[in-house]
């Protein structure tokens, strides 16, 4: 229950930088005046890598992780009860 939790939070935090990200590039920045522009640079070159939680900074939170993970972990179980029976 805990790792769906940590994946789906981790999930919603890339969807919503790639939002940011998708929202920044949509901006017409180059009519805002330059200070304004520079910054909006900035961030823009910042964003285009996601957010996401890591797992001990090897591998990224994502649904599409706890889905593998699951399917590893019920793959275990299915190999322990086949050998035990």
């Amino acid at each position: 229950m805990n790792t769906f939790l940590y994946c789906g939070a981790g999930e919603l935090i890339t969807e919503q930088s790639n939002a940011v990200y998708r929202a920044m590039c949509d901006l017409e920045w180059y009519k805002l005046k330059s200070s304004k522009a520079r910054n909006l640079i900035l961030l823009m070159i910042r964003a285009k890598y996601p957010l996401y939680i890591t797992a001990g900074k090897i591998f990224p939170l994502t649904m599409a992780t706890f889905c593998n993970i699951l399917k590893s972990s019920i793959g275990y179980i299915s190999f322990l009860l086949t050998k035990h029976g």
